[in-house]
């Protein structure tokens, strides 16, 4: 379960053994860390699965990887309060899809339920052992609050300061805390996967701390993501021809999935959308901006290439503006 009170956040601390006390100097470092091109997120949690809550985890951290890191997130997967079901799913981002960059969101709390540092602590052969830095940011942070605790309370409390810990030059583990106000750190194992709190206020300012840090070691891969849309009043089926024809001629010229077409259908606007996406350097941005011309030519319906801002607003409003 994703129970976290409004102070669980905090600033940047130590990679393996090192300390990292800036996002400056967690960016200075980045030399030794694998480039990212590939990115994916485990949302854990029964209320999600049951309907209690609704998920936007993982539609946020997608836009953010294509918008701020222009990156792919190749797989959301969601997950139970399970430990076998945690572990099925690690093994699917980790092992099979090998992904540079995984986020895991919720069950960081201190309830019976909250399993998540305890799972990964065994998934990957690891300690999980109480933190005294993380107990004194606490102390420092919260200090009042705990002296009123009872025993078991204060017991339940430090669970959440309970984390995954090597002592193994093969696998290694990261505090990252994002300001001094706040006491609760992402926590990274093997600089791949970064263990999040689920509350969506928490993720998102978490993963925005990030940015710079993620950024740079993006740079590292070379390709980065560019995306245009057309929209259209002509039916999917209408258009389907084109499209197929069109993405067997970009897939021979540059390559499966360089350039990738999608059409999303907006019912209430009565407006379909295509959007086009291109994976620069792989192919320049004049040749991407040729295709974008092909499907407005191509498809009818008096289409037009539309903005970002346009497609978000057909996405998540009514014609009449009210959300969807």
């Amino acid at each position: 379960m994703i129970r976290i009170s409004k102070s669980l956040f905090s600033t940047m601390s130590r990679l393996s053994f090192n300390s990292v006390k800036s996002i400056d100097n967690l960016v200075s470092s980045t030399k030794a860390l694998k480039p990212i091109a590939s990115a994916g997120i485990l949302i854990i949690g029964d209320e999600v699965l049951n309907g209690k809550i609704l998920d936007t985890n993982s539609y946020n951290f997608a836009r953010f990887c294509f918008n701020n890191l222009s990156i792919p997130m190749k797989r959301t997967i969601v997950c139970g309060d399970d430990s076998q079901d945690i572990k099925n799913s690690l093994k699917i981002l980790v092992e099979q899809d090998k992904l540079d960059i995984i986020i895991t969101s919720g069950g960081l709390g201190s309830t019976h339920d909250d399993i998540t540092y305890s799972v990964l602590s065994e998934f990957y052969g690891i300690d999980y052992e109480l933190d005294q830095e993380v107990v004194d940011r606490m102390k420092k942070i919260r200090g009042q609050y705990l002296d009123q605790l009872s025993p078991d309370q204060l017991s339940a409390f430090y669970k959440m300061a309970t984390l995954p810990t090597s002592k193994s030059p093969n696998v290694t583990t990261e505090k990252i805390f994002i300001d001094d106000s706040l006491w609760f750190p992402i926590v990274a194992i093997n600089q791949q996967v970064y263990i999040l709190p689920g509350v969506p206020q928490l993720f998102t300012k978490l993963v925005s701390a990030l940015e710079s840090y993620l950024k740079t070691r993006i740079s590292l891969s070379g390709s980065q993501l560019h995306r245009f849309y057309v929209k259209t009043t002509s039916a999917e089926s209408e258009m389907a021809p084109l499209l197929s024809n069109l993405q067997e001629k970009v897939d021979s010229k540059y390559g499966t999935g360089i350039v990738k077409l999608g059409s999303y259908p907006h019912m209430d606007w009565k407006i379909n959308t295509v959007s086009i996406i291109g994976k620069i350097p792989e192919v320049s941005k004049e040749a991407l901006r040729a295709v974008v011309d092909e499907v407005v030519a191509g498809i009818g319906g008096n289409a037009t290439e539309i903005s970002q801002q346009d497609e978000d607003k057909m996405s998540n409003e009514s014609p009449s503006g009210a959300k969807i």
